[in-house]
């Protein structure tokens, strides 16, 4: 007896505004429409019985099918792409369709969530997938379902990428393990995951990425090396595999040498850290309290002696911090030879800690667009800031750190050391996006009017000539930067449309 036909959509809502961390101008100067697709759907899609035509879509890639009606939708939603999120659960569900609602932000606003969905799937959908799609066959679905316990994520199975426009990414998802031991008040991930670090065989990893489409890999894991053994493990071997890749790692991998090497021989370009706070009082306000900021320089240079790009990260806005700040930061960036960073607006989401407190001291911008959720504009009334000053504060010294002049002294200062002079084969870039980049690099350092940025291309052929930096590592670092300096450029003209709807959103909080 054959099984009924059914026809599965599979949907990442759009998100206008982004963060320059997340490397979408990379992408789109490389050819590609975005840096990655949320891993959440080709896992599930993994999961889904074959008696399911199966459609994913990530609208940062392509419009919704006009020529495709499902008979069930499942939408991945953070804050951010929420409300694009509602709108299209009222599209489909309009259409006859049964739509589920899942990932971070409607697992924490079930109630709201429910007016615009048959069913929610809350935390992690792995475990409760099968079940959601038995009662849809059986016109049982459930308003809500809840995981009744962690997903045992020893064994995964191996997502469905070959239903992704992969060629339209820069990077693929992959992640090895859940959970994170620490409690930082901004976080999600031990709300979502838990405080137990759950960790992949490491050969169902590896076999995974055999299978990928890309060498391009970002480890989505909240900490890769936060047990050691199981990270050398990994990192030994994935070396034979021929792969690009970045992942999240805590302050204290760079006491691990060995490690680090390993890391690096294995094909590892960017560890991210979050150092989040310059300030020893914030980062106890946050829980955050392994980091020393008095160790970060040390941190920082013992990772990039290994030729591993510290993508560093920092947050801005905790109750202990005030405008003064901006300063102390811009000097310590100058300072520590750091290429690059990350600097975020302290913003909140249902389900962490601080939203929570922040609730309750009524201090949450709730009437707020919710596309303002991504780390670039303040989304809560703040301790020691005024909203218009503390935007245009952040603005201006973003402006001025990824300016050209000052690009060039701190990443030279750094390239000096010889630490990058290492030529690596990066199987991820193809010929022709080598081509592609090759001619927008060389327009865009050498007919610019910026006299700092052509001095800065001119800078990094000179180490070249000297054997301090390799070619491929050159041109990285170009890359990155004509990409920073363009999403910021861009970003500019979203700030007179923030500021109206913040002036709205006080409006009514004084009324």
């Amino acid at each position: 007896m054959h099984k009924k036909q059914y026809k599965l959509l599979l949907l990442k809502p759009r998100q206008h505004l982004k963060h320059y961390s997340t490397q979408i101008e990379i992408a789109r100067l490389l050819g590609k429409r975005t840096s990655g697709v949320p891993l959440a759907l080709p896992l599930l899609a993994a999961l889904t019985p074959d008696n399911y035509k199966i459609k994913i879509i990530d609208e940062d890639i392509s419009s919704v099918p006009k020529n495709f009606d499902p008979d069930i939708v499942g939408i991945s939603m953070i804050t951010s792409n929420s409300d694009r999120g509602y709108e299209l659960a009222r599209n489909y569900r309009e259409r006859g369709a049964k739509v589920v609602l899942g990932g971070p932000y409607p697992s924490f606003r079930v109630d709201e969530g429910k007016d615009h969905a048959d069913s929610i799937v809350v935390g992690e959908a792995e475990s409760l997938w099968k079940e959601v799609l038995k009662d849809f066959e059986n016109n049982d679905l459930k308003p809500v379902y809840y995981t009744k316990e962690r997903v045992d994520f020893s064994a995964s199975p191996i997502p469905r990428w070959d239903l992704v426009k992969t060629n339209k990414m820069f990077s693929i998802n992959v992640q090895a393990s859940r959970g994170c031991p620490f409690e930082c008040e901004f976080c999600l991930t031990t709300q979502l995951f838990g405080r137990k670090v759950r960790r992949r065989n490491i050969d169902d990893v590896v076999e995974e990425i055999k299978q990928l489409p890309k060498k391009n890999i970002l480890f989505t894991d909240e900490n890769f090396t936060i047990n050691k053994n199981y990270a050398r493990e990994l990192a030994n071997a994935l070396k034979p595999l021929n792969v690009t890749w970045m992942c999240q790692s805590s302050v204290d991998v760079a006491d691990d040498p060995e490690l680090l090497k390993d890391m690096a021989d294995a094909g590892c370009k960017y560890v991210i850290i979050g150092f989040e706070s310059l300030k020893a009082d914030s980062l106890a306000e946050t829980h955050k309290y392994q980091n020393n900021p008095e160790k970060y320089d040390e941190i920082i240079d013992k990772i990039h002696q290994h030729g591993i790009h510290v993508y560093a990260s920092f947050i801005i806005g905790f109750d202990q911090d005030s405008p003064g700040d901006f300063e102390v930061f811009k000097q310590f960036v100058e300072k520590s030879s750091l290429p690059v960073f990350t600097l975020s607006i302290l913003g909140t989401s249902p389900g962490m800690e601080l939203y929570g407190r922040l609730e309750r001291e009524n201090r949450l911008l709730k009437d707020l667009n919710k596309q303002f959720f991504v780390g670039a504009y303040p989304v809560i009334k703040y301790e020691n800031f005024d909203n218009r000053e503390f935007f245009d504060k952040f603005n201006e010294t973003i402006e001025y750190l990824f300016s050209f002049a000052q690009i060039r002294k701190r990443t030279i200062k750094m390239l000096e050391k010889g630490y990058f002079a290492k030529s690596k084969n990066n199987p991820a870039v193809t010929v022709a996006q080598k081509i592609r980049a090759t001619v927008i690099l060389g327009m865009s350092y050498t007919f610019t009017k910026d006299k700092e940025k052509r001095l800065f291309f001119s800078n990094l052929i000179k180490l070249i000539k000297q054997k301090k930096l390799a070619i491929n590592e050159a041109a990285a670092i170009l890359l990155m930067f004509e990409a920073i300096t363009r999403h910021i450029r861009r970003d500019r003209k979203y700030r007179k449309f923030y500021l109206a709807e913040l002036e709205k959103v006080e409006g009514r909080r004084r009324a």
